[in-house]
C-alpha cells in the first residue's frame, strides 16, 4: 500500500510540473473563470430590467440566437487553422504538409474547409430549433439577407486564427490568442447582451471588436427592414479589419513556419 500511495504521489508530481509548466495555459483557465463571472453579472443586469427587453426587436430569445449565429462565424475563423496545426503536430504530418510546394495561402484555406461546414450545419440546426421547435419569431429571409454579413464577420477573425497557428507552430503549446479572443468576443460583441448595459470605457473596448459591427448589422438585416446599403458601415469595417490585418498575419506564419524549421522543431510538439 505504501509503495503504491508513493507511486501515485510520484505520477502526481509528474502530472503537477507538467501543468505548471504551461504557464499561458493555466492563465487561460483562470480568465475563463472571470470571463463567465463577468458575463453572467452583465446578463443579470439586462434581464433584470424589463425597459430594456421592450425595447428589443422580438424577444431575448431571438436576440441572442442571432448573437450566437453571428459569433459561431467568428469563433470558426479564430479556432480552425490553430486547431488543424495542432492535430497535423499530433499526427506527425505537419513537416509533411509545409514540405510540399503548396502554396502557404492553399494550406491555410484548405484548413478551414471542414470547420466551415461544421458551423453552417449549427447555424442549420439553431435556426431549425429557433423557429420549428420554439418559434422564434426570426424570418428565414432576413437570414439569407445576412449571408455576406456572416462571411465577413468570420473573415475579420481569421487573421487571429492565423496568428494563434503560427504561435502554435513556434511554442508546440498553449494559445494565447483565440482563447482571450473568444472570450472578449461574446462578452464585448453585444452577443448575449446589449452594449447599453456596458460601463462606458468598455463599450468603448467593444469598438474594436470586429463582431460587434457583425452583430449589430445582421440583426438589424434580420429583424428589422435595414438592407445591405444600410450596413455599410459595419461592412466597411469588418472588411477593413480582414484587409488590413490578413497580408500580415500570412507573413508572420510565413516566419513561424522558417523559424521552426531552422530550428529543427516543426515535426514536435
Amino acid at each position: 500500500m505504501r509503495a503504491d500511495l508513493r507511486r501515485i504521489r510520484a505520477i502526481g508530481k509528474k502530472e503537477l510540473i507538467t501543468l505548471t509548466s504551461y504557464k499561458i495555459n493555466m492563465i487561460m483557465n483562470i480568465l475563463n473563470l472571470w470571463y463567465f463571472a463577468i458575463s453572467f453579472y452583465f446578463i443579470g443586469e439586462f434581464v433584470g430590467d424589463p425597459e430594456s427587453i421592450r425595447e428589443l426587436d422580438g424577444g431575448y430569445f431571438e436576440f441572442v440566437l442571432i448573437g450566437a449565429i453571428v459569433t459561431s462565424f467568428a469563433i470558426v475563423g479564430m479556432q480552425s487553422f490553430g486547431g488543424q496545426i495542432r492535430e497535423e503536430q499530433n499526427e506527425g504530418t505537419l513537416e509533411a504538409i509545409l514540405a510540399t510546394p503548396t502554396p502557404m495561402w492553399t494550406i491555410l484555406a484548405a484548413s478551414y474547409i471542414v470547420p466551415a461546414i461544421f458551423v453552417i450545419a449549427e447555424t442549420i440546426v439553431l435556426v431549425i430549433v429557433g423557429l420549428g421547435i420554439f418559434g422564434a419569431g426570426i424570418p428565414v429571409g432576413g437570414l439569407l439577407k445576412a449571408i455576406p454579413l456572416l462571411l465577413l464577420t468570420t473573415a475579420s477573425f481569421v487573421p487571429l486564427g492565423i496568428f494563434s497557428a503560427a504561435f502554435i507552430v513556434l511554442v508546440k503549446r498553449g494559445d494565447p490568442f483565440s482563447g482571450p479572443a473568444r472570450q472578449l468576443t461574446l462578452l464585448l460583441s453585444g452577443a448575449l447582451y446589449p452594449l447599453s448595459v456596458l460601463p462606458g470605457w468598455l463599450a468603448a473596448v467593444a469598438k474594436i471588436v470586429p463582431a460587434t459591427y457583425g452583430v449589430r448589422a445582421t440583426r438589424q438585416l434580420v429583424q428589422g427592414d435595414a438592407g445591405l446599403g444600410d450596413v455599410t458601415f459595419e461592412i466597411a469595417v469588418l472588411a477593413g479589419f480582414a484587409v488590413v490585418a490578413m497580408p500580415l498575419a500570412i507573413l508572420v506564419f510565413r516566419r513561424a513556419v522558417t523559424e521552426a524549421r531552422r530550428a529543427g522543431t516543426l515535426a514536435t510538439y
